[in-house]
């Protein structure tokens, strides 16, 4: 595909970094010199020198040939209006990140009226992924697919827990429960397992379930968290702000502490959540407004230091549940390697979800990419396909007797509506929706999981 990015910045460059190795051709447009040419020299793209939303800098790029152009710059305006000269210019598909809170309530009349495929907001998306995580405090991440009707949720096998030591044969057994263990992480190298695979203490494991049977699977795993309730959140940043409607609508209660004084008057004036205007990054702080009490630790300010320093130290004080904002790529692999699992980031977010919609644009006949995900710290992806038309090998054939290639896993079937957790007796029809777990990047048609 030709695409053309607007904005090298950070999650500009996220997105040539993650689109890189799809054999894309990539142009970039930015008007920063220095920053074309070191992502020109670490990717494989044609960079242009301007303002991407004058109409004699879009047309260097040859949009007539384009099939997709994403605006990310640091303006919501320029990114709009990027959008709207490129669908007049011809270009099916337009992406642009729109981050201001006072335009989420106008989002879908600003696609209507710019014809926009997909807007996305870095925090909002963010905000969404940790409630995500906050209603299951148990998981590292909870990705959704099939429209919500299945979880795969990322945990950690504590070192207590009865599966450890056993074979994935072995818990399926003893647990008489539906899911599918479709992942392993172990020191930091991905594994999709066989019923063979033997479960360690320290694992990392990414479970397919269906959403009604998360809590019990935790239980049963000794990994049961109870829900959140109350949380203590260091920054009023945006990612707070949009996550702070998710907490009220959940009915979960909040502290935030910012030392800046603006941000906490606009936070106090917004919602009800108990806002205090003082230094985060001092104990005496964070013990005085409930740390050693609270359910879970967020830090979420602007400041990555910040952000890893007040968590280290929430993590030496035993707080069960720790979400930790990093924005910069090289921070985040050096804060993981520190304990702290629990690292999310807007850009990557965002990077994520242009991945998804672009692996979806590059859909053929007889499937279709739905959903991905990138999990395990980035080494494993999962793809929700739509079986549209019979397939020769694939379809109407039991699992037993697919001849899949390595790292490939069939990890779950949504019917009708009901969410199958497959044994090797049950096959993909046409019409199902089927989850791929696969260490194998660059998949684009379900018909390449078979040898």
């Amino acid at each position: 595909m030709n695409i053309v990015i607007v904005g090298g910045g950070t999650v500009g460059a996220e997105i040539c970094e993650r689109l890189t190795p799809e054999k894309h051709n990539i142009t970039l447009i930015d008007t920063n010199e220095l920053t074309l040419t070191e992502l020109s020299n670490t990717y494989d793209l044609f960079g242009i020198l301007g303002n991407g939303a004058e109409l004699s800098v879009l047309k260097k790029a040859d949009l007539d040939k384009a099939d997709l152009l994403v605006a990310v710059t640091s303006n919501d305006e320029i990114n709009i209006l990027c959008c709207a000269t490129a669908k007049k210019l011809g270009v099916d598909n337009t992406i642009a990140r729109v981050r201001n809170p006072e335009y989420a309530e106008m989002i879908e009349f600003m696609r209507e009226e710019f014809d926009l495929s997909l807007t996305i907001n870095p925090e909002l998306a963010l905000a969404r992924e940790i409630y995500r995580t906050l209603k299951f405090p148990s998981a590292n991440r909870i990705d959704t697919f099939c429209k919500g009707r299945v979880e795969l949720a990322e945990l950690v096998v504590p070192a207590n827990s009865p599966i450890c030591n056993k074979s994935l044969f072995e818990i399926r057994s003893t647990l008489n429960m539906r899911f599918i263990v479709c992942a392993v992480l172990r020191k930091n190298e991905a594994h999709i397992p066989t019923g063979n695979f033997i479960i360690e203490a320290g694992d990392t494991i990414c479970v397919t379930l269906p959403d009604e049977d998360i809590a019990k699977f935790f239980k049963a795993i000794g990994a049961y968290k109870h829900p959140v309730r109350n949380i203590l959140v260091v920054g009023a940043s945006r990612t707070a702000y949009y996550l702070q409607s998710l907490l009220e609508d959940g009915k979960i209660s909040s502290t935030i502490v910012d030392k800046n004084k603006s941000a906490c008057t606009e936070f106090a004036e917004e919602y009800s959540a108990t806002v205090v205007c003082d230094d985060p990054t001092k104990q005496e702080v964070l013990l005085e407004e409930g740390l050693a009490s609270a359910d879970a630790f967020l830090a979420l300010s602007n400041d990555d230091g910040d952000n890893a320093i007040v968590s280290m130290y929430a993590k030496k004080q035993g707080s069960a549940k720790i979400v930790t904002m990093i924005k910069s790529s090289s921070y985040a692999e050096l804060f993981k390697g520190l304990g702290l699992d629990g690292i999310v980031s807007p850009k990557s977010s965002t990077a994520s979800l242009i991945l998804k919609y672009v692996r979806s644009l590059a859909n053929v006949k007889g499937s279709e990419i739905e959903n991905l995900y990138k999990i395990m710290n980035g080494k494993v992806e999962a793809l929700e396909f739509f079986i549209k038309d019979s397939i020769k090998g694939l379809t109407d054939i039991p699992l037993k007797s697919l001849r899949l290639q390595s790292g490939i896993l069939l990890a779950c079937i949504v019917r009708d509506g009901n969410v199958i957790i497959p044994t090797g007796n049950d096959a993909i029809m046409v019409g199902d929706t089927v989850i791929v777990v696969t260490t194998t990047p660059q998949i684009k048609e379900i018909r390449e999981t078979l040898k």
